[in-house]
């Protein structure tokens, strides 16, 4: 039958003996296996033997390797650029400071055994590395050799072997402190996440629950820490200062020789020096440290076309010269590539690019005038003046208080510059380091901190009659000769009076305008402004640069307030008001001195100006470095050289002869406001004095303003005082003790008035 069953083996056996079929049996199997294994087992002798000799006798030499992978770069402090006086007198200087640091391993007592023993391996060779006797050796070498550097160190900074171990002694304490909350951090850890590992809760289900748990553990869990895995402090690895302020030679001496002082490493920073303390310190400024935040709130002013520039911890200018020129001032940081071990200790250093220094910026100041002016405001505020002291104490505004705060500007009249420029009180900008000196600054109700001669807004008073009188002549509506009668008042007896009736209960009687402006007639303002109205006084203002910022190279310049006759907010108080200086009228110190040098060169409106020159990059090592112009942007300075006068429109030579000769009256006639506390026999003096209503219980505040010599006139100046009182009679004595002062210091040239009227 077909489908019986049927042996296939038998059917094998049955054709076994034919030769030529593929499924013969193998009669010696032995004989391939062991060809098989022997070729299995000659690679893995081959891998296991170079896994010994790797791990045996190269393993050290693959650990040092390795150390020399750890690479990192770091910046180089660079130097920014001087502030310089007109005489060359350093009025800001960066000082370089040296600090020694040293690694953390060399000063730990006692040393760490893991660290020690791999110092002392990389030192050996590879075969010495594997003789423990020639490793304990190398090890007591280190020790010895550690204990020779701190008494090395000792000797040569100077400190006691004592005091550097109080100051080791504190850097490991504070380190192992920090180690120990590190630990003691990671033990509650684990035991938080030990007591969020899922529980089974039933036997019948264990089995695919903790399958299930298993997983969710290993995705939403941390790695576990080996119990005996080191926990590696960043400060373990770190360098720790030792001494601060290291003089150049001990740095010199451990820079040289690196192999007597392993482990230390020097740090070299910058710190802003003022050598003069407070002398113009609102004009230099200071520089101070910024952090992620100030460059996020001014990245639209740091957006900046240098990729390394203003970053934190770098140091940017605030307030005066070092904000203007900062650009300028500050210079570039380098680059330097730093190799370390496993350790973090330093190894070797490259310099990849070489730092940048800054330019200096010199100013147009004088210094000896400088000083004096603000010894004349010291003198001021402090009620200690030697002159005049009994007559100013007896001869006070309506209110007897001492100027709270005050400022002294002197200009050249035909270029801007800026020959002295004092705000009072004023500050010690070494001493702003000192958090408890600062505090008690800003502290201080009198505002130090305050830049009174760029900031400062106050009403000019009778100062701005000088203005006024412009706007008279141009009118062509009062003659300047015909004489107006000051009867004291106005219209009634206490409203819009006159300095001398509210004083004497007396007027100037008949009057014309240089005489008004000789003894500040009030009443002959007031008329003349009610006859032309408020126009002319406002044009001449805009002339003149009132309402507007003067334009100076120093930073927080304000506007003032020029008020604008308008039909809904303009009263006729406010045009008499703003003939004499007062109203809502605001100006700035600058803007005053402007109009008085505009009045002396001839009409042309001027450019204050404090920065007369940027030199090229700061000379190092009597070579000065290359000026890059692609790097730093340039300023556009204005000096002599530079500068663009614009003569004020409408303004003629009949007009200014008019004025200045009412400006010499005020100083040089017997009537004049300040014949008594401004006049000199050596030198003519032309200005104006002003006494500004403030109202309430304040003081007014005494304004002088003028220029010198008044017939060929080469310096404008401007004396403020708040709260101070009379014009004439406190800033007046201010005035004629600063022109004296010029004359000291040979600006100015004595000319021998005759003394006669």
């Amino acid at each position: 039958m077909l489908n019986r069953p049927t042996n296939l083996f038998d059917q094998i056996s049955a054709v076994s003996h034919l030769p030529d079929r593929p499924w013969q049996v193998d009669r010696q199997p032995t004989v391939r296996l062991v060809w098989l294994f022997a070729a299995m087992l000659v690679p893995f002798v081959a891998v296991t033997g170079r896994l010994i000799y790797l791990q045996c006798f190269l393993a050290d030499h693959f650990v040092t390797t390795n150390d020399l992978a750890i690479v990192s770069y770091e910046p180089i402090s660079t130097r920014d650029g001087r502030i310089l006086a007109s005489d060359g007198r350093v009025l800001a200087i960066d000082v370089e400071r040296y600090s020694l640091l040293m690694h953390y391993r060399w000063l730990q007592e006692p040393a760490d055994q893991h660290w020690l023993r791999q110092e002392a391996r990389s030192r050996l060779s590879r075969s010495d590395r594997q003789n423990s006797e020639r490793v304990t050796m190398e090890e007591q070498k280190i020790l010895v050799m550690r204990a020779a550097m701190w008494s090395r160190l000792a000797v040569l900074t100077g400190a006691s072997r004592q005091v550097l171990a109080q100051r080791r002694d504190c850097i490991q304490e504070r380190v192992e402190h920090i180690i120990a909350s590190v630990r003691r951090r990671q033990r509650q850890r684990e035991l938080v996440q030990n007591s969020k590992r899922p529980v089974v809760s039933s036997p019948e289900d264990a089995r695919w629950k903790s399958v299930w748990n298993s997983v969710v553990v290993a995705l939403t869990s941390e790695p576990e820490r080996v119990f005996f895995e080191p926990i590696v402090v960043r400060e373990e690895r770190d360098y720790h200062t030792i001494v601060q302020d290291v003089p150049l030679h001990v740095a010199a001496e451990i820079e040289s020789n690196p192999e007597l002082y392993p482990g230390l490493r020097m740090n070299v920073t910058t710190e802003r020096s003022y050598p003069e303390g407070s002398l113009a310190s609102h004009v230099i400024g200071s520089r101070t440290r910024i952090g992620d935040d100030v460059l996020r709130s001014r990245s639209s002013r740091f957006h900046a076309q240098d990729p390394l520039d203003y970053q934190p911890g770098d140091r940017i200018g605030k307030g005066g010269i070092e904000q203007s020129y900062d650009r300028h001032l500050r210079g570039l940081r380098g680059l330097r590539k730093v190799v370390r071990n496993s350790h973090h200790e330093v190894i070797r250093t490259e310099s990849i690019r070489e730092p940048r220094m800054g330019r200096d910026v010199v100013l147009t100041l004088c210094i000896p005038l400088q000083t004096r002016a603000e010894l004349l405001l010291d003198d001021v505020l402090s009620d200690r003046s030697n002159d005049d002291q009994q007559f100013l104490n007896s001869q006070r505004a309506t209110v007897d208080s001492v100027a709270q705060g005050g400022c002294i500007i002197a200009i050249h009249v035909h270029t801007g510059a800026v020959l002295a420029a004092a705000s009072a009180p004023r500050f010690d900008l070494d001493l702003l380091k000192d958090r408890e000196t600062l505090q008690r600054l800003r502290n201080d109700p009198r505002r130090p901190f305050f830049p009174r001669a760029t900031r400062t807004t106050l009403p000019p008073g009778s100062v701005f009659k000088t203005l006024t009188a412009f706007a008279v002549l141009e009118s062509g509506q009062i003659d300047p000769d015909h004489a107006i009668h000051c009867r004291g008042y106005l219209d009634r007896p206490e409203r819009h009076r006159c300095y001398n009736y509210r004083k004497y209960g007396v007027g100037h009687g008949d009057i014309n305008l240089g005489d008004a402006l000789c003894r500040s007639c009030n009443v002959y303002f007031f008329s003349a402004a009610r006859i032309m109205g408020p126009g002319p006084i406002c044009r001449w203002a805009k002339r003149f640069g009132f309402g507007r910022p003067t334009q100076i190279d120093l930073p927080g310049e304000p506007r003032g307030n020029l008020p604008w006759p308008t039909s809904s907010r303009w009263y006729p108080g406010d045009t008499l008001g703003l003939a004499i200086g007062q109203s809502r009228l605001s100006v700035t110190p600058l803007q005053i001195v402007r109009m008085m040098a505009a009045v002396a060169n001839g009409g042309y409106l001027i450019t204050p100006h404090v920065a007369r020159d940027v030199g090229p990059m700061i000379v190092e090592s009597g070579r000065a470095a290359d000026r890059d112009e692609g790097t730093v942007g340039e300023l556009e300075f204005v000096t002599a050289s530079n500068l663009t006068q614009r003569r004020i429109p409408g303004l003629s030579d009949k007009m200014l002869q008019r004025v200045r000769e009412g400006l010499k009256k005020v100083v040089a006639h017997r009537t004049g406001t300040g014949y008594k506390h401004v006049r000199m026999k050596d030198i003519a003096i032309a200005g104006k004095t002003g006494t500004a209503e403030v109202g309430g219980d304040k003081g007014d505040h005494a304004w002088f303003a003028g220029f010198v010599p008044a017939d060929q006139p080469r310096i404008a100046f401007v004396v403020v005082l708040e709260h101070a009182g009379s014009g004439g009679k406190v800033a007046g004595p201010v005035a004629r003790k600063l022109v004296q002062a010029m004359l000291d210091v040979n600006l100015l040239t004595p000319t021998r008035l005759s003394m006669r009227d």
